[in-house]
């Protein structure tokens, strides 16, 4: 994943994109997988997830301790699950820490109970990454069935920046178990029978946020999208709904929980210092500030360079289902529709949002052989930052093509 190849890889995929949605646009004919014999779909998926599955696990037990310390964030998680481990706390260095969130470390410190500390890694995160293949699968055969659970099992096992990052020790496989759980509940709560199902939805959101420190302020756009979707449909019945209260006391205790802790340890008790040492992340927080604040033009051209990238990449994906996915947008007011568009789109928004504020942040200190504003630079830093931020979207992505085919084959 070093140096051109990660751009061969890059330039590939959006080659694929293009070609397969100007081809649709040409033909005026899209592409309708779901339309191929179910045997020929399951044995090439399958086979799909075989090979995703074992590219990983040689990434994984061949990555070494340098591995995690040059891309940082997987040493980091490493020495926050010791340090659970033995002082009951999150301690870097001799000091307390919140740069990263607590869920991903206390998952590793049950492992490094019992083997030692480099081994337990590997282990731990072969095992959370053969989770999130079976949560990804289960959750959508129990929704769509099994040839397209294959599908999109298939598609989220090939993904190279997640098959790369998670195996350097990030918290990628349990950030996309946290998603996946989450849409699944929201859209069984739809359900007049499995209204409750928010409930736990809530619980998935709080720990997935409690995963991806990153968010920071941002979750509240998160929280808002998905508030005024709910009021859309429920108006003012959401406010005395006992379930969806409920979800949001949940939510609300699991995030204050971990705010009351950084509080505790990092506030100096002065009203300006109070945002800051209630972040979830201290780095992102800084991040922000320098971005949105002494560098805001240069944050918002690279929200829309981004963007743009973002886009040709996804066009890989999109293409597959542009056949179905075409059709949702005359029943955008369906409520499940509606839902699956909005979990495919926040995770883009936020991921171009928190793209740009790194790498702002991060050109500023950086040396230029790892970071500059050149084009082929910025794809690097695409392909191993902004991706890992909204490669979740694909689950979602593929849900709205067979919510469409499960009731209107074509």
């Amino acid at each position: 994943m070093r140096g051109e190849a990660s751009i061969t890889l890059f330039v590939i995929y959006c080659l694929v994109g293009v070609v397969g949605i100007s081809l649709t646009l040409l033909f005026k004919k899209a592409l309708r997988i779901l339309d191929a014999p179910h045997k020929v779909l399951a044995v090439s998926f399958l086979l799909t997830i075989i090979i995703g599955c074992s590219v990983f696990t040689y990434l994984n037990f061949s990555a070494t301790q340098e591995h995690y310390n040059w891309m940082h964030d997987g040493l980091l998680y490493q020495q926050m699950g010791q340090s659970f481990l033995s002082n009951h706390e999150f301690i870097v260095d001799g000091r307390y820490t919140h740069h990263l969130a607590p869920v991903y470390p206390l998952y590793l410190s049950m492992f490094y109970a019992f083997l030692p500390v480099h081994l337990g890694t590997q282990i731990a995160v072969e095992i959370m990454f053969v989770l999130s293949i079976i949560v990804t699968f289960m959750v959508t055969k129990k929704l769509y069935g099994t040839t397209r659970a294959l599908i999109t099992t298939g598609l989220m096992t090939t993904v190279p920046t997640y098959l790369f990052s998670a195996s350097r020790n990030y918290s990628e496989p349990i950030m996309l178990i946290w998603y996946t759980l989450t849409i699944y509940f929201i859209l069984e709560s739809l359900n007049s029978k499995k209204e409750n199902r928010i409930i736990l939805a809530g619980a998935c959101a709080a720990l997935g946020f409690l995963t991806k420190s990153s968010l920071g302020y941002f979750f509240l756009i998160t929280g808002l999208a998905g508030f005024l979707w709910r009021f859309y449909y429920m108006k003012w019945r959401v406010f005395k709904n006992k379930n969806y209260l409920l979800a949001i006391l949940i939510f609300s205790a699991l995030v204050l929980t971990w705010t009351a802790r950084n509080l505790y340890h990092f506030w100096d008790g002065t009203f300006s210092d109070f945002f800051v040492a209630s972040q979830t992340s201290e780095y992102f927080h800084a991040a922000t500030v320098h971005s949105l604040t002494k560098d805001f033009g240069s944050f918002f051209v690279q929200f829309w360079f981004f963007m743009v990238l973002t886009a040709l990449f996804m066009l890989s994906y999109t293409w597959i289902f542009s056949g179905y996915i075409e059709k949702t947008f005359s029943r955008i007011r369906d409520e499940r529709i509606s839902c699956l568009w909005l979990s495919i789109m926040l995770p883009l928004f936020i991921g171009w949002i928190i793209g740009a504020i790194y790498f702002v942040f991060e050109i500023e200190w950086m040396p230029d052989y790892w970071l500059t504003y050149y084009p082929v630079s910025q794809i690097r830093y695409l392909i191993f930052a902004l991706i890992r931020y909204c490669f979740i979207a694909i689950v979602p992505l593929s849900w709205l093509a067979y919510e469409f085919a499960k009731k209107r084959p074509i």
